[in-house]
């Protein structure tokens, strides 16, 4: 019985987390966490959700109940604990996800598997009860049998009078034995097959559950799916229009191209001082144009990375290219970007786009880049 119930345990902990791997795992946490932006403000609560708070409530509930010598019950427990735990952060940071009814769905589903095995557990202590109430009979004739022997030892004259007693009381033991063993077997198969029947009718149900969720959980996928599919053709279309309005910039000194990582305006270190990281006139000029474009495009984000040739020394060329991008991230912020839209990262000389052993090569590889791609393509 306590392999069928260990059996059963196992089950309904696939189920459960089948169910946490059901919701739509395609996602990151950064790509649901950017969805959820779109659909909602930006808010997050200081106390706990509704799903968090009925999650903890209900397992507060169960734990009084959980069988003390119950190591799956236990093992459970503390894994829905520890699920109740990733549910209050996930509402915390996302309080108006559509996936917390998921979450809050599988916590009930830990619920009911802490009651299931509470149950198992008053059947096995009632069925180890009955045969410590057999064995409390079978004592009982051990004794019955001493006082006979410590009675022929007592007196020769009264064997036979005593054995003859001795004897009719052990058979009318004997006989209440039978009954109470008899008794204490039907009880056990009673027992045994109502646990039986419990155990069948919640794999039925649990299989049937399971089936139900996973559907819910295909079709859920599929709508996140094509709303993601919708949210990128947006996004690239937004790119796209931006990059026609970036294109006005294209220049001797700057040029704009694209590639995987997004849409590059590549800027000629001819717009900066010589060996100094201060900004020109006519590159101001032309930031200033980038922010205007930046500030119709809310949902593009910019990584301004410098780059130098491998003139000079390399901790210079380094702290050159930094100071560059760094001042190029100032300018965009002061023309009203927000400062969470943009990076800035210096390269040094470590990621050349051109020959440096020669001087074409080495002016091409003195720039600084702005990547520019939609927050929504970053995510894919």
């Amino acid at each position: 019985m306590k392999k069928l119930s260990i059996f059963v345990g196992i089950l309904c902990l696939s189920l459960v987390s089948m169910t946490f791997a059901a919701t739509p795992a395609a996602q990151t946490k950064k790509e649901v966490k950017k969805q959820t932006e779109k659909q909602t403000p930006a808010k997050k609560q200081n106390k706990n959700g509704k799903y968090a708070s009925r999650c903890n409530e209900m397992l507060k509930k169960e734990k009084a109940k959980i069988p003390v010598t119950s190591y799956l019950a236990n093992v459970t427990w503390a894994e829905a604990e520890a699920r109740a735990k990733q549910l209050e952060n996930f509402e915390h940071e996302l309080p108006k996800s559509d996936l917390l009814p998921y979450f809050s769905e599988a916590c009930s589903l830990y619920v009911e598997l802490l009651k299931l095995y509470a149950e198992t557990d008053r059947i096995e202590q009632a069925t180890d009860a009955n045969w410590l109430e057999r064995e409390k009979v079978m004592k009982e004739i051990e004794k019955t049998q001493n006082a006979i022997v410590n009675a022929r030892q007592d007196s020769l004259s009264s064997l036979h009078a005593d054995l003859t007693e001795a004897q009719n009381q052990a058979e009318e033991t004997r006989e209440e034995m039978k009954e109470r063993e008899a008794h204490a077997n039907a009880k056990q198969d009673s027992l045994m097959r109502a646990s039986k029947e419990r155990e069948a009718i919640l794999l039925a149900e649990a299989s049937a559950r399971e089936d139900s969720l996973r559907r819910a959980s295909k079709e859920r996928e599929s709508e996140l799916e094509k709303a993601l599919a919708e949210e990128r053709a947006k996004a690239e279309a937004r790119q796209k229009e931006a990059k026609s309005k970036l294109n006005e910039l294209q220049s001797k000194l700057i040029q704009v191209t694209q590639d995987a990582r997004g849409i590059i305006l590549s800027m000629s270190d001819i717009l900066f001082d010589v060996d100094k990281a201060t900004l020109k006139q006519d590159l101001k000029t032309s930031l200033a144009k980038v922010a205007g474009i930046l500030s119709v495009y809310q949902e593009l984000n910019v990584v301004v990375e410098g780059h130098t040739d491998n003139t000079g020394s390399e901790k210079h060329n380094m702290k050159l290219s930094e100071q560059r991008a760094k001042n190029v991230l100032d300018f965009l912020v002061s023309q009203g970007i927000e400062s969470s839209r943009l990076t800035s990262v210096g390269y040094g000389m470590t990621r050349p786009v051109g020959d440096n052993k020669t001087k074409e090569g080495r002016q091409k590889n003195r720039r600084v880049d702005l990547v520019i791609q939609d927050k929504v393509l970053q995510g894919k």
